[in-house]
């Protein structure tokens, strides 16, 4: 095989009819690894059963048998996820050393049932603590996109990012805090989701925050992320509720006039561009949300997230040898977790419950069913680049974090500078439905996407 389908609809398609089998898939990813991830780094560990579990499957297929609509394709799992035979190291030098897993963590045992392969762990800021992709113990991780510049793919599903934008497979799984889905969708190019908080069971998931915390899917379609939800999500996803064309009464909120004022023009220009576009999904009206980028906002989720995190990793840090090689961010992020008072938590959390019942009644209030506006102000920053350019990353996403809302990321049909930059909808809590079937009446009008156009990168697209 010397091409690979971009879709899990597609694979799963050509492996029921005969026409492609596991095994093929399987070897295309495991030399597309060979071939790319010395310059990319976004692996930290490959499966060393996958082939033989592809011949199985492959084996089951022949016979007329298949175990779900997974069925014999690989995906690659964030190394905080636990995967029984492979170890969970979080990029961490805590676990560098771990040994394998004795169970699957709850999603991957869902994606197993279905017919899954795991093809390995990838990549992640250490400990998920950061969104740039470059804190890993293991080394950074490079955006796929144009990989001589040396672009962050976000994080802290870094890897998983930039492995489904390389094609080393079609989707994985990472997890999302602050942004951690989010971000490395809209700079490399895929569709993302951060569903509902609580949704999808933790289980096997090693904390970040746990009030703040989710499993999260990365795609090269709308469609494959509905998919996959419909397999981990907990209750099952309803399915599609819109069977036949664009549901054109779907009221879309956007904040141009408030965006622009701290975008480039290059960046309000693209925003203005995908609002011109969903107007043929939905009716696109102008809202205003201040809290949106109020200061509160940051601090409240820093507290939160810090105090949760030094509070759960206590147990692996203290008395830890290797605590002293952690990276500066997490190490600092956990002692000034340790700093926070109980009074200060309880006080942010406070705050978070206000700011929830805000973004619910923005949705209320205003009439719309969804948000619409860019994953950030810019596209990908430099690996290399200054904190406050990935703290300025965070500014679109922590609120609706701190909400535990639903947001799916959308690549747009432009590019900037050759790069992309994702739109993210954003509705309202368990509104996971609702956006996925505009994402796919969105890219069924303007898809497919723009892949990396770098040439050994480049898909060939049945």
């Amino acid at each position: 095989m010397n091409n690979l389908p971009l879709t899990l609809a597609k694979a799963s398609e050509a492996i029921r009819n005969g026409s492609l089998t596991s095994v093929q898939l399987v070897e295309y990813g495991l030399a597309t690894i060979l071939r790319l991830d010395s310059q990319l780094n976004a692996m930290i560990s490959v499966s060393d059963t996958a082939l033989n579990e592809a011949r199985i499957l492959d084996d089951e297929a022949a016979q007329g048998h298949f175990r779900g609509p997974l069925h014999g394709i690989p995906l690659v799992v964030k190394d905080n996820i636990d995967v029984q035979g492979m170890p969970t190291t979080i990029a961490s030098p805590l676990f560098a050393n771990a040994k394998p897993s004795k169970a699957d963590a709850h999603v991957i045992a869902r994606l197993h049932a279905a017919g899954a392969i795991i093809l390995g762990k990838t990549n992640m800021d250490e400990l998920a603590a950061h969104v740039s992709g470059r804190t890993s113990f293991f080394g950074p991780t490079l955006n796929p996109w144009h990989p001589e510049r040396k672009l962050s793919p976000g994080g802290s599903s870094s890897g998983t990012a930039a492995a489904v934008a390389a094609n080393y497979c079609m989707a994985g799984l990472g997890t999302d805090t602050g942004g951690s889905i989010r971000l490395p969708a809209g700079w490399c190019g895929l569709c993302g989701l951060r569903p509902t908080h609580g949704q999808i069971n933790l289980s096997g998931v090693y904390p970040r925050a746990s009030s703040l915390d989710t499993l999260g899917l990365l795609a090269h379609s709308v469609s494959d992320i509905d998919l996959l939800l419909q397999i981990v999500a907990d209750p099952p996803l309803q399915e599609s509720l819109q069977q036949t064309g664009p549901k054109t009464s779907l009221r879309i909120g956007t904040l141009l006039e408030q965006f622009t004022a701290q975008a480039s023009p290059e960046v309000a220009g693209a925003y203005a561009k995908a609002i011109s576009q969903w107007a043929a999904i939905g009716h696109c009206l102008p809202v205003s949300f201040p809290l949106l980028d109020d200061p509160l906002v940051p601090e409240t989720i820093n507290t939160i997230r810090s105090y949760e995190f030094a509070r759960d990793i206590a147990r692996d840090v203290e008395g830890n040898p290797e605590a002293q090689k952690m990276h500066a961010v997490p190490a600092s992020d956990y002692t000034y977790g340790k700093s926070q008072t109980a009074k200060a938590y309880q006080e942010a959390i406070g705050q978070q419950k206000k700011m929830s019942e805000n973004v619910a009644n923005l949705f209320a209030q205003a009439e719309v069913d969804c948000l619409l506006l860019p994953i950030a102000f810019s596209t990908a920053p430099a690996l290399d680049a200054p904190a406050a350019a990935f703290t300025a990353g965070r500014i679109l996403v922590n609120l609706f974090s701190l909400a535990g809302v639903p947001t799916l990321v959308i690549p747009s049909p432009l590019t900037l500078a050759g790069m992309p930059l994702g739109m993210q909808l954003v509705g309202p809590r368990m509104g996971e439905r609702q956006l996925l079937d505009a994402g796919m009446a969105y890219e069924s009008t303007y898809g497919p996407f723009p892949t990396p156009k770098t040439p050994c990168l480049q898909p060939n697209v049945p």
